[in-house]
């Protein structure tokens, strides 16, 4: 875990919340450890959710990834301004993650699953798009997707 995804994942695991408003954030980041000052501390959240490291939920309060919610942050860590200049973490499209998710858990390759995913498509003469079909790809093979939902949503809303 590098110095970004500590700085952001910070305020989760100390608090234990799964959850944080912008304004408790903003808090943890320029009052509470006064790592930082506000621009500072809102440009960082600005980073973390282009980084895909940070989602808003449906009530519009943060959500750190997955795989960084169990993390242990160093004692005294304190992060250094290259944060803000790193350049940032690939996010990866949720379609790939998925269909990742749907390869691992089924034994197919990818190359075969994107086939299906495109017969799906034809099967609805091609009404619905890639984002709606790799969903009924997922409940076909049984993969868990809830914590793709909202990226989905917003996916297959902007269509």
């Amino acid at each position: 875990m590098g110095e970004l995804e500590t700085t952001l994942a910070a305020p989760f695991v100390h608090m234990r919340l799964p959850a944080l408003s912008q304004m408790k954030l903003v808090f943890y980041y320029t009052q509470d450890k006064r790592w930082m000052g506000l621009d500072d501390a809102k440009k960082l959240i600005s980073i973390g959710l282009t980084a895909g490291i940070l989602t808003k939920d449906e009530r519009g309060e943060f959500v750190l990834a997955e795989s960084l919610r169990e993390e242990k942050i160093p004692l005294g860590f304190r992060p250094t301004d290259e944060i803000f200049s790193a350049p940032l973490p690939e996010k990866k499209d949720v379609l790939d993650a998925l269909l990742a998710e749907i390869s691992a858990k089924s034994g197919l390759e990818t190359k075969v699953l994107v086939p299906e995913l495109s017969e799906i498509r034809a099967h609805f003469d091609n009404l619905i798009g890639d984002y709606a079909a790799v969903v009924l790809l997922a409940k076909k093979y049984g993969v868990e997707f809830a914590q793709h939902r909202a990226e989905l949503l917003s996916h297959i809303e902007s269509k």
